[in-house]
């Protein structure tokens, strides 16, 4: 029974319901930032309308004063009390609003709330109203009364009847109802503002829905995807970044069955290869009980020489599969004069019909030892191919960033059709050509090989052919302008010795 993986969750969770809940958590963040803007703005603007209020009423108060013309003598008052009585009689107060003159024991008002109901009623003079701003120092502010609510007031005082008592012209303007018409308003808001979450929620779920049904999609092919069926592949629509994740996914799909593929006719293809020489070396020894003694040196020979082939295609197996590891070529700044010159020194050693023809001068950034490995195992397919010398040479090809470097091997052998060219560098691919009868046929790897070395330096392995003319093979790597200084070993022909 295997154990969850340390540090991943137990429960998935949705995407969709991911994607509902921020853009949720977003609506509901814009709203209430917009409910609590709204009612601040509201609630200062009946605040600045009770201050307002208050204001224009103590101001018109003081012009009338400041006249001081009683109507009815046409002459100067001839007490407060007779001031704030015409000052009453010729006002008509907001239905918000209370204008009282304070006297001592005495309060002097016009009760408009007998109109239509909505002036408040007068006040009482034992009210805590009254008595907040008759203690108060402050000529105005607001009081929280506890019956009216919130009260913006304003006070001018002034000297009653001979001078001799204080009176006070008061102005109260009640914003209780104001801020309830706020409250209400606000809680109006509110209620559209659920009403628009719950839509956008509702929104959001489809809009999520959309956005991951082609994710599900991938995920319900991915999990169709098995060994005997790489074949199913991601509907893609529209140009989005959807559309490009499903692209992404059918070619990596398309890579995946190509190599897939390429695997499984690798091991056919190798079990192919191995099983002659096994069936060989089984049917030599079970011959070897009832075999004269000379039948039985034969039957050794055979049989090591196919272990021999054997040991070979094994190796060259597991070459292509460190090639295909990325971890194969360990390349430095190498003068490919002297490479091709010691190229050249090995191959006279298998056979003396090698000539060189040509040598490059320049630093290529290469592995020496791979490339060697590859032009040796193109000069061995020359000898088994043909008769006579085989040439090799190097130069280079195109200038700075363009420029490559080439090795190559010619032949004068019978030649390559040009559609059957290509082929040569396939796994277990053999040539066209009638080897020397001399020579045993390889297993087809040995220029799958030279291609994986040519590759892993970002080059490629190249064939011309003419039937009847013979065949060159050979390497092109690239080898830009500014090339790297190259790194002289003076004992490394005495080691190669």
């Amino acid at each position: 029974m295997s154990s969850p993986i340390p540090g991943t969750r137990k429960t998935p969770t949705s995407l969709r319901w991911r994607i509902v809940l921020w853009m949720t958590a977003v609506v509901f963040l814009t709203l209430g930032s917009v409910v609590l803007i709204t009612r601040s703005v509201l609630y200062t603007e009946a605040t600045q309308t009770a201050n307002a209020a208050v204001e224009q009423e103590i101001e018109e108060f003081r012009r009338f004063s400041a006249e001081g013309i009683d109507p009815t003598t046409a002459r100067a008052f001839e007490s407060s009390h007779r001031l704030i009585e015409v000052y009453l009689s010729r006002q008509i107060p907001d239905e918000s609003e209370a204008i009282v003159g304070i006297f001592p024991g005495e309060l002097v008002q016009v009760d408009f709330s007998q109109l239509n109901g909505a002036h408040p009623p007068p006040l009482e003079h034992s009210e805590a109203l009254i008595q907040e701003i008759i203690g108060s120092t402050a000529n105005s502010g607001v009081f929280a009364d506890p019956t009216r609510g919130a009260t913006h007031w304003g006070k001018v005082s002034f000297l009653s009847d001979g001078n001799s008592a204080e009176g006070i012209f008061l102005v109260a303007y009640f914003a209780e109802s104001d801020k309830e018409q706020v409250d209400s308003h606000i809680r109006t808001l509110i209620l559209i503002g659920l009403g628009g979450l719950l839509a956008s929620t509702l929104i959001a779920w489809i809009i999520a829905g959309q956005i991951i049904a082609p994710i599900r999609k991938l995920r319900v092919v991915a999990s169709e995807i098995n060994d005997s069926d790489l074949t199913r592949r991601v509907p893609v629509q529209g140009r989005d970044e959807i559309a490009q994740l499903a692209s992404t996914f059918n070619s990596m799909l398309d890579r995946i069955e190509a190599a897939y593929k390429e695997q499984r006719q690798f091991v056919d293809d190798a079990g192919h290869e191995l099983r002659t020489p096994i069936t060989v070396v089984r049917g030599q020894l079970e011959l070897m009980d009832t075999a004269t003694p000379e039948e039985q040196a034969r039957s050794i020979q055979l049989a090591t020489t196919e272990l021999d082939r054997m040991a070979r295609m094994v190796n060259d197996l597991l070459t292509l599969a460190v090639a295909d590891s990325g971890k194969f070529i360990h390349p430095a700044p190498t003068d490919v004069t002297e490479l091709t010159i010691d190229i050249e020194d090995k191959a006279r050693t298998i056979s003396d019909r090698i000539t060189l023809v040509d040598a490059a001068e320049g630093v290529v950034d290469l592995d020496e030892e791979r490339i060697t490995e590859a032009v040796l195992e193109l000069y061995g397919n020359a000898l088994r191919y043909s008769e006579g010398a085989v040439d090799l040479g190097s130069d280079f090809r195109g200038r700075d960033s363009q420029r490559v470097f080439r090795i190559w091997v010619r032949d004068k052998g019978p030649g390559i059709e040009e559609a059957q060219q290509q082929a040569l560098f396939n796994r277990f691919s053999r040539g066209p050509r009638t080897p020397d009868p001399t020579h045993k046929s390889g297993a087809g790897l040995g220029l799958s090989i030279v291609q994986a070395i040519a590759q892993a330096h970002g080059g490629a392995a190249f064939v011309n052919s003419t039937p009847g003319l013979g065949s060159i093979f050979g390497l092109e790597i690239p080898a830009p302008t500014t090339a790297p200084t190259p790194v002289h070993n003076p004992d490394r022909k005495k080691d190669e010795k």
